[in-house]
């Protein structure tokens, strides 16, 4: 669309969302935040949005609230159990992009994790915690924070899934076993701030480029197969597996253990402002993967080995393409800009929650190398967001970079709750 059409857009879009504040009343009485979503509008949930594992396309509610009900830690199902110096490292990385703002600084897209200022204390109070003392972390969280079980149109029911970092086998150059590039951001890749452009964005961003005066999205996916990209010199090196390379661009970063023995971080850089439509959505579209069970990473993945002829005819219809930089740090990087912690971060989306919040998580989980499930409480922090992940209780769960984490992660999927710790004072 032209600058006059993108103009126009961004109006119709601040027309159809009105946000809707209240204060905060006493102990029980239920808090509607800030937010009516319009998850249709063309744009992203995350200012530096990674797209973690979802199996099945997963667009989130039209429209959502969050609402949000003071609780005590009692309320919190297994709080006790956990160990929660587990949880501080993770918090104590948030605080460090805390820190770079000012007092006055709103947190999240629309200030509803505070100001920058409300969260020093927790923030010191966490850094006096000692190593493997959870009872001294345990009481710390709960001097600092107050509990807020989190609340959805539909109720305190939503979704949780779990992603992992791919890893990938590579090298700089291309050849006969190393076939499928992964790019860098092309110079032309723009990123629009809807907040700038309107009042209650909640964060929201889109992607694309400028083409004859007009803001339209880059390449598609099955374009850039076919050659779109060519002779720009962006390709950080090439991969072994297609289904490798795919699943790096649903998770948002990578592990790249290359030939000569080196190993490279890859961290998101950027993506082409297409929309995402998950390739167990689309297999399901095409009437596969209908066996219990089949539209897990693993099911998915055995698809593919079974049917390779059909790779690019299945995922040219995932037009969402996501482009990469090697990562000067040694782990998986979120949305925060900070590493993701195994089992203690967690992505979100943003229009609803802030970076840097712990959230107490209630889900089940499957266990390793089993069928079977357990259920499972944990606290997390919020510190990465995705394009699939959108809701007012819609949870990503970071397994880590192992074996188990890629088993886990990729049959982990279903209901679950969550409760979030807010500092003191903070109710938006």
């Amino acid at each position: 669309m032209g600058m006059r059409r993108l103009f126009a857009f961004l109006a119709l879009a601040a027309c159809g969302t009105s946000p809707e504040v209240h204060a905060p009343a006493g102990s029980g009485s239920a808090v509607p935040v800030a937010i009516v979503v319009d998850a249709g509008v063309t744009a992203d949930a995350a200012e530096c949005p990674v797209c973690p594992v979802c199996t099945a396309e997963d667009t989130g509610a039209e429209h959502d609230t969050l609402t949000l009900t003071k609780v005590k830690y009692s309320d919190l199902p297994n709080w006790a159990d956990d160990k929660h110096s587990e949880a501080v490292p993770s918090f104590l990385r948030s605080c460090e992009r805390l820190a770079l703002l000012d007092d006055k600084a709103a947190i999240g897209a629309d200030g509803h994790g505070g100001r920058a200022g409300q969260w020093r204390a927790a923030c010191a109070a966490a850094k006096k915690v000692k190593a493997g003392d959870d009872a001294a972390a345990k009481a710390m969280f709960e001097a600092e924070f107050v509990p807020w079980q989190a609340a959805g149109k539909n109720g305190p029911d939503g979704k949780m899934t779990a992603y992992d970092v791919q890893q990938l086998h590579c090298a700089r150059k291309k050849d006969k076993k190393f076939l499928y590039p992964i790019y860098s951001r092309p110079s032309d890749l723009q990123v629009l701030d809807l907040s700038k452009f309107i009042k209650d964005a909640h964060g929201r961003r889109i992607w694309g480029k400028f083409e004859k005066g007009e803001f339209v999205p880059h390449f598609s996916r099955a374009e850039i197969r076919k050659g779109a990209l060519d002779g720009k010199n962006l390709e950080i090196m090439y991969c072994d597996d297609p289904v490798d390379v795919l699943y790096t661009h649903i998770e948002g970063s990578g592990k790249a253990v290359m030939d000569d023995g080196s190993t490279v971080w890859l961290e998101f850089a950027g993506k082409n402002g297409r929309a995402y439509r998950g390739v167990g959505g689309v297999l399901k579209g095409m009437g596969e993967l209908t066996a219990p069970g089949s539209g897990t990473m693993q099911g998915i993945r055995a698809w593919f080995t079974a049917n390779p002829k059909r790779f690019d005819e299945v995922v040219d219809q995932v037009q969402s393409f996501v482009f990469f930089a090697e990562s000067s740090k040694p782990g998986a990087v979120g949305s925060q800009m900070v590493i993701l912690t195994a089992k203690r971060s967690m992505a979100i989306d943003r229009a609803f929650i802030a970076h840097s919040t712990p959230i107490w998580v209630e889900t089940k989980v499957p266990l390793a190398g089993k069928q079977e499930t357990v259920l499972w409480h944990s606290l997390l922090i919020a510190q990465d967001t995705g394009g699939g992940i959108l809701g007012a209780v819609r949870g990503d769960l970071y397994w880590g970079d192992d074996d188990e984490a890629l088993e886990v992660a990729g049959r982990l999927g279903g209901a679950g709750r969550y409760w979030l710790l807010l500092p003191k004072g903070v109710t938006k």
